[in-house]
């Protein structure tokens, strides 16, 4: 016999007049008394309370799979081979005109008043345990059938006309559970999600050492493409816990602009894609509009990894000065600039290259050059001091290093 939805559906178990109605009231929380909202599901509790209650052979729940299969998670009955014949973990595919697939198929409860006729890997097994009857209702969440909860008989003839109300209060249950652990673990996501933040950024302000499978990952989950060019925004504090620029990152995702952003004691930092140098002026614009603190924004680079040193570059960046227009300070890419920013190994290769600018010098005012700007750099960029360690005016180192910038264009 095909299965068949049951006359007594409507008026007897209205639990289950239809998938959105049942879905809304395990939404909220509308079950059968005494099943509290917040309990996690114990599958064996349910099918073991069922078989009880209905006084069924066996009560089984099984959770739908995207494969076109169904998944048994557990099996309550007296039949003393069930298990064995049919262990709980077991896929088996929905075919045939078997209770799991009229149900999927019309989100109803159904029933089979006799196996004997049923075709399909599924109705092998519940006759091969010894099943004669059944009776199916859904599990349906957020309106969609998740699963099956069902009672089988091993006597001739029909199961009692009321199964299927009976039923819908279990699967109403699961489905109720299912909704609670659900939202109870998107809360603790939620919860934990600032936290994980957090430490994903600080491990790329602080260089931890990411593999690339691993930087695709924190990417990723950062929002940001995996792939530069990036630079890293570094904004002054007024006071602890300030932020300087309050809803930054959505303001420069509505620009098409990814980023992420860091509150530490003393500086917001953002880490910014910047696709285009019109993105990079589009992000300087809206800085400059946003705050009136000092803004540090660092050369671009194209590995995340090498996120720390732009942050040491914004971070120098705020102390140099800026632009009479706007309180924001931009790395220029200058080598003056880059030699009083980077670190050595940094200095090294930016300045290598460089020296092929002064082949034409004389020996003498070449070392004269290369004193002054080594001496420059020694002195933490304090012309000042070069002036009094040279015995020369500052004018006169200011001459020579713009005479530095000349020759190498930067």
């Amino acid at each position: 016999m095909t299965a068949t939805s049951p006359r007594s559906v409507t008026e007897s178990a209205s639990s289950t007049d239809n998938p959105d109605a049942q879905a809304r009231r395990a939404n909220d929380g509308e079950l059968s008394a005494g099943f509290q909202s917040d309990l996690t599901i114990d599958e064996d509790a349910v099918t073991t309370e069922m078989r009880s209650c209905l006084h069924a052979a066996t009560a089984m729940l099984w959770r739908y799979e995207t494969t076109g299969e169904i998944t048994l998670l557990s099996v309550a009955a007296y039949l003393p081979d069930a298990a064995m014949k049919w262990p709980v973990g077991t896929r088996t595919p929905i075919e045939g005109n078997t209770l799991a697939a009229v149900v999927q198929r019309t989100g109803r409860p159904a029933r089979m008043d006799t196996l004997d006729n049923a075709t399909g890997t599924l109705a092998e097994l519940v006759r091969a345990i010894g099943l004669r009857a059944a009776v199916g209702v859904p599990v349906i969440i957020d309106g969609r059938v998740w699963g099956l909860a069902a009672v089988g008989s091993v006597g001739p003839g029909a199961m009692p006309a009321d199964t299927e109300a009976r039923i819908s209060s279990f699967a109403e249950l699961v489905a109720m559970a299912l909704v609670a652990g659900h939202r109870d673990e998107q809360t603790r996501q939620l919860l934990a999600e600032p936290a994980r933040r957090a430490n994903l950024i600080d491990a790329l302000l602080e260089g931890r050492g990411f593999d690339e499978r691993c930087l695709q990952e924190v990417a990723g989950y950062l929002r940001l493409p995996i792939n530069g060019p990036f630079v890293v925004i570094a904004v002054q504090a007024a006071a602890v816990g300030d932020e300087p620029l309050p809803e930054i990152e959505s303001k420069l995702r509505s620009l098409d602009i990814f980023s992420t952003w860091r509150l530490l004691p003393d500086l917001q930092v953002g880490i910014v894609h910047v696709k285009s140098d019109q993105k990079l002026g589009v992000l300087v614009a809206l800085l400059s509009r946003t705050t009136t603190a000092r803004v540090g924004v660092s050369a671009g680079y194209q590995d995340l990894r090498d996120t720390p040193q732009a942050l040491h570059v914004a971070r120098m960046m705020l102390r140099g000065p800026t632009d009479s227009a706007s309180s924001v300070a931009v790395f220029d890419g200058s080598i003056v600039a880059t030699a009083a920013l980077s670190a050595p190994e940094v200095m090294v290769k930016t300045v290598g290259a460089a020296l092929d600018y002064f082949d034409d010098l004389s020996d003498e005012d070449r070392e004269m050059l290369f004193e002054t700007f080594r001496v420059w750099q020694d002195s933490d960029a304090s012309v000042s001091a070069v002036a009094d360690c040279l015995y020369c005016h500052p004018n006169t180192v200011r001459h020579r290093l713009r005479r530095i910038e000349k020759r190498t264009g930067r």
